[in-house]
């Protein structure tokens, strides 16, 4: 029954309107109402289908199958799924209704276009295929990487490190690596995945120097959509959550802003974190490896980090000895990587008995990452078979010329001195690592020093001083 303050042509314009198709026959099956939506189905008109029998419309072809036979003997409510002339999936309700002898006098048929979605269902099933396929070969590349690890160590120190690291692997524990830079951090870090119950999932690094302290939170949390402005209108998932179920490996802590200590302390104690714009929790499972080459219990007295965060962090710490205090190490390494860049670059060298006498006696002041890329550029450059004295760098070859030669032999004022050996240093440094902040770090000066340092020194050839 039509409501009093709602007329017949009311109802008509809400049927028209509707993104559902209507479709109404009666009980011999004789089409007598059926909505504009049709068309866009079925390719007819509204007056090509009025008075037509829906048996007929099925028989030529425009759906199929028909859902008015069970309706009619089994009379109740019938689902099936339809396809039409053009293509289209339709899900279709049939709903049969009654006279007051209980007999059918009209079908309501009343149907949904979903050929978007099942578009877009196939779309899932073939993002699920691509993922499965890179998921086999992020597999494979992991065990690649292993066996390309090839930890090797004579010394006494780091055989006894490398025993402690595989035997607190096989837990979840927090674990905090400290070093010199180019010590091996990241190694041993991997070294601790690849031997734990977590090395077929995620090995996930985040350098905390690299990213912007304005990006941070988002980049390691995540954000919900609409967060920010210019934020994806997704969301985003954090490099946190994507560690989940794996390692997560936060290089430089020393460098996370003072006020995400705090978020990361929670998902260490709590395994749970809020999203940037968001308000409900994410549990993540997941290990982490935290690595530092600064002074944490310094940087705590001076209030820029958490003491407790600290304590987290440190339940088993690690110390990695420079290349300097572990030189039973420094041939092997020689080899291992001499043999890796010869056969990335299709060569082929040996090493004289001198060369090596002089790269053992060196101080690697840059730790064993100097010394991989010093076997990348000899590999590289060196057109002879045997790398000679002469093919290394004036430092290794004579250290103390690296100073004495601008002096002579002969006293000269303190402050000439240490003028000069700035210079070199700050040269050296800048040479070696290319940006004021990295030569800031390894000098243990400020930024804005080195800055003027390299202004004076490196970049500004008139204010170079000879001596």
């Amino acid at each position: 029954m039509i409501p009093l303050d709602l007329k017949a042509n009311d109802l008509l314009k809400i049927l028209d309107n509707s993104s559902d198709e209507i479709f109404v026959t009666d009980r011999n099956g004789k089409i007598i109402y059926v909505n504009p939506v049709c068309e866009s189905h079925y390719g007819l008109k509204v007056n090509d289908l009025l008075g037509k029998s829906a048996y007929d419309i099925v028989e030529a072809g425009y759906c199929y199958p028909s859902v008015m036979p069970e309706v009619l003997e089994k009379k109740i409510r019938v689902n099936i799924e339809q396809e039409t002339i053009l293509g289209k999936k339709l899900i279709v309700t049939a709903t049969p209704v009654f006279d007051i002898n209980g007999e059918i006098e009209f079908i309501i048929q009343n149907a949904r276009n979903i050929t978007q979605l099942a578009a877009i269902k196939q779309d899932l099933e073939n993002a699920r295929e691509i993922v499965k396929r890179y998921k086999e070969e992020v597999q494979k590349l992991r065990k690649k990487q292993q066996k390309a690890l090839n930890l090797i160590t004579h010394s006494k120190e780091m055989k006894r490190l490398l025993g402690l690291a595989k035997h607190v692997a096989t837990t979840d524990t927090t674990v905090l690596i400290t070093g010199e830079s180019g010590t091996g951090k990241g190694v041993v870090t991997k070294y601790i995945h690849q031997v734990s119950n977590r090395r077929d999932d995620a090995f996930i690094t985040i350098n905390c120097v690299a990213i912007p302290e304005s990006l941070m939170e988002s980049e390691l949390f995540g954000y919900e959509a609409g967060a920010f402005t210019g934020a994806n209108r997704q969301g985003k998932i954090g490099l946190i959550e994507l560690a989940h179920q794996g390692t997560l490996f936060l290089d430089e802590i020393g460098d996370l802003p003072l006020h995400l200590q705090s978020k990361l302390l929670q998902v260490i104690q709590e395994r749970k974190f809020i999203r940037v714009g968001g308000q409900d929790f994410v549990d993540v499972d997941v290990r982490i490896i935290a690595a530092t080459n600064q002074k944490l219990a310094q940087m705590i007295t001076q209030g820029t980090f958490r003491e407790d965060l600290y304590y987290r962090l440190s339940v088993v710490e690690m110390e990695i000895p420079t290349l300097r205090n572990r030189r039973d190490d420094i041939i092997p390494l020689i080899y291992l990587f001499l043999n890796r860049f010869d056969q990335q670059y299709d060569r082929h060298h040996i090493i004289s008995q001198d060369t090596l006498d002089h790269l053992v006696d060196y101080a690697w002041p840059g730790n064993v990452r100097e010394l991989e890329h010093l076997m990348e550029r000899l590999a590289v450059t060196v057109r002879d078979t045997t790398i000679m004295p002469e093919h290394l760098p004036s430092a290794i070859r004579q250290p103390e010329a690296l100073f004495s030669s601008k002096l002579g032999h002969q006293l000269v004022s303190l402050n000439d001195a240490v003028e000069e050996l700035t210079r070199q240093m700050v040269t050296r440094a800048h040479s070696q690592f290319g940006s004021s902040y990295k030569v800031a770090k390894r000098l243990r000066i400020s930024q804005s020093k080195a800055n003027r340092l390299i202004r004076r020194f490196v970049k500004s050839p008139k204010t170079e001083k000879h001596m």
